[in-house]
């Protein structure tokens, strides 16, 4: 299978669908995340909270998905560099995988019980593991794209709170702001009543912030960050995503401030989109870039899999990634109405 490609030309394929697989799971699991890190402050009864649960309810099991497949594709593709990651980062992986059991437990079951101190219990684990996922993720990507301390054999000498740098620190708060303004959109959209206009209100502002965020990070980037521009220097038109990323952020705030809230939920997903996408594309061909020596990091060449394996996945991804894609649309199309404020939980 695919024998015409070399092992070379898979790993490019393979690192490429990464980058796309890891972009949409950002863009799919911000509003939910949002929704998570909203829910405590700005619904104040079990009829706000409901309405929330019921219009995130049916989507973020099947958004989680992607990153399965992110996670999965990681393992079987470039296992060294899966290895790497959880010998390297293990404490935020366990953060995050605690923020992941903490958003799934509490979504699921914010309303099984009809005790109000249960319920605003769960609405808090909601917020606390929605917050871990998106600032653990942040940090990690921002860490991922200004380098490890990677020495030479593959050795981690970074600590961790040397994790935590201005810049990665940025980019977290950043990937919060942007999961807020999703999931503020999000309820904007999917909701009636009292609680879509707070949203509404609370996006005009939230927009604001991650427009500002969004500058400063990427200016940091480029001008922070050394071997970030390598590439674009390669390519000018990789400078493209950068602007994009910007130009979204823009519309978003134009459009929340004029009370259109899917235009403007729809451009702040295409800010998310292009700020990873950007980042993912400066640190190419590595996976893991070193801060130390670019000869210390982990190329794609040097992580990926056999010949065999990366054919197989790829075929694989071919027939299963379509199906998941016409399932997500097909579910988004059946829960399309809004949810009203009588209404109850039904998926």
């Amino acid at each position: 299978m695919f024998d015409f490609l070399t092992h070379d030309m898979l790993a490019v394929i393979w690192f490429f669908l990464w980058c796309v697989i890891w972009g949409v799971y950002f863009i799919a699991d911000s509003f939910s995340l949002g929704a998570g890190l909203l829910l405590p402050f700005i619904a104040t009864d079990e009829v706000q909270r409901t309405q929330i649960q019921s219009s995130v309810g049916p989507f973020w099991g099947g958004n989680e998905v992607w990153l399965i497949l992110a996670a999965g594709g990681t393992f079987a593709a470039f296992p060294l560099v899966f290895s790497k990651m959880f010998t390297f980062l293990y404490l935020p992986m366990m953060l995050l995988l605690i923020g992941l059991i903490a958003r799934g437990v509490s979504v699921e079951y914010l309303h099984k019980d009809e005790n109000p101190q249960i319920q605003k219990a769960f609405a808090w684990g909601w917020f606390v593991g929605s917050l871990l996922i998106s600032l653990v993720l942040g940090v990690a990507f921002a860490n991922f794209f200004k380098g490890l301390e990677i020495a030479s054999g593959g050795v981690y000498t970074g600590t961790l709170p040397g994790l935590f740098s201005p810049y990665a620190l940025i980019g977290g708060v950043l990937f919060v702001f942007m999961s807020v303004t999703s999931g503020a959109l999000w309820i904007n959209v999917k909701t009636e009543g009292a609680i879509a206009a707070k949203a509404g209100n609370l996006a005009k502002k939230s927009t604001l912030i991650v427009f500002i965020l969004s500058l400063i990070y990427l200016v940091y980037s480029f001008v922070g960050i050394e071997g970030f521009t390598t590439n674009y220097s390669a390519t000018p038109a990789l400078y493209l995503l950068p602007v994009l990323a910007v130009v979204g952020a823009v519309l978003s705030m134009f459009f929340a401030k004029k009370g259109r809230g899917f235009p403007a939920f729809c451009s702040n997903l295409l800010t998310l989109l292009f700020i990873v996408e950007s980042g993912l594309a400066s640190i190419y061909p590595y996976m893991l870039k070193s801060s130390i020596s670019p000869d210390y990091g982990i190329d794609i060449f040097e992580a990926a899999s056999s010949h065999m394996t990366l054919s197989i996945m790829l075929g694989g991804a071919l027939v299963f990634v379509p199906i998941v894609i016409i399932y997500q649309l097909w579910a988004y199309t059946l829960f399309k109405e809004k949810i009203k404020e009588t209404e109850q939980i039904d998926y």
